[in-house]
């Protein structure tokens, strides 16, 4: 008979939520204190941050905590920091201080247009300055002739945007679409540069087709009067205001059909169709 020999029992596997030894302990107390910093200085739930940017885990604190003052010495608040650090969770652990740099001395932004186009578009902070940020200065500047200082908040914002894929190819698809020489494309793009940021299909081409085909309009001349014509909403108002115009036999300018708000606009129809009715009296 084969006696039976009582193994002993392994060591007990060591919990990741529990360091151990003097090394572990002090890696424990330190990824609290970046716990405790993001969730009750930043307020922000530092789990998804964690998945995001697995960098955190091994990013000493004093790294976090010099992202977030480098934002707010160029007048962010912390409050807007941790928004920034919510959309790019890779900000805290590579503090964006070329990108700041670059905003702040080439656009230039002083600090108030600075945090507001990154609290527009925290996308900013995240771009690269020699792939990015430098060649869309150069193109607003150099093919747009954007020279105004500081940058306006709608040109600020397209520095995030690529030349190449974005801005070029919509500046090209507006000068062929409306038949304006490259100058006068400029122009209107200098005055509502917003226009560079606005989808192809889903915005500039539906516009235009029904500015041309259902309004009746000339794009070229329309716009190089009231270039802020794509700013606002083709089913939400363009396209209705249009058709109450239409059906009352009225007249009137884009900027007047567009610019009013919804009390404006319908004394100014009331008033136009009381103007018609006494001149056919």
């Amino acid at each position: 008979m084969v006696a039976r020999t009582r193994l002993p029992l392994p060591p007990p596997a060591p919990s990741p939520h529990t360091a151990t030894g003097a090394g572990g302990g002090g890696r424990g107390v330190e990824f609290r204190r970046k716990l405790h910093f993001l969730s009750s200085e930043l307020h922000l739930d530092p789990f998804p941050l964690l998945a995001a940017n697995p960098a955190l885990r091994s990013a000493p604190l004093p790294l976090l905590r010099d992202s977030l003052r480098l934002l707010t010495s160029h007048g962010l608040s912390a409050r807007d920091a941790a928004r920034v650090f919510s959309a790019f969770p890779t900000l805290l652990t590579s503090p964006p201080g070329e990108p700041l740099r670059f905003l702040s001395a080439d656009a230039p932004l002083p600090p108030p247009h600075l945090r507001a186009a990154v609290l527009r578009s925290p996308r900013l902070l995240a771009a690269s300055v020699p792939d990015t940020l430098r060649p869309a200065l150069l193109f607003l500047r150099r093919r747009v002739a954007l020279l105004r200082e500081p940058l306006p908040l709608a040109a600020a914002l397209l520095l995030a945007f690529s030349v190449e894929r974005t801005l070029l190819p919509k500046l090209l698809f507006l000068r062929d679409a409306t038949g304006l020489p490259d100058p006068a494309v400029c122009a209107v793009l200098r005055r509502a540069p917003a226009i560079l940021s606005y989808g192809i299909e889903t915005n500039l081409t539906p516009k235009l087709q029904f500015l041309a085909e259902r309004m009746g309009r000339d794009p070229a001349v329309e716009l190089s009067e009231f270039p802020h014509y794509f700013a606002f909403s083709l089913e939400g108002r363009i396209r209705p205001r249009h058709d109450a115009l239409r059906e009352r036999g009225i007249e009137m300018s884009l900027k007047d059909m567009l610019t009013s708000n919804d009390d404006e606009f319908r004394e100014r129809l009331i008033k136009a169709t009381l103007s018609d009715t006494k001149a056919t009296l």
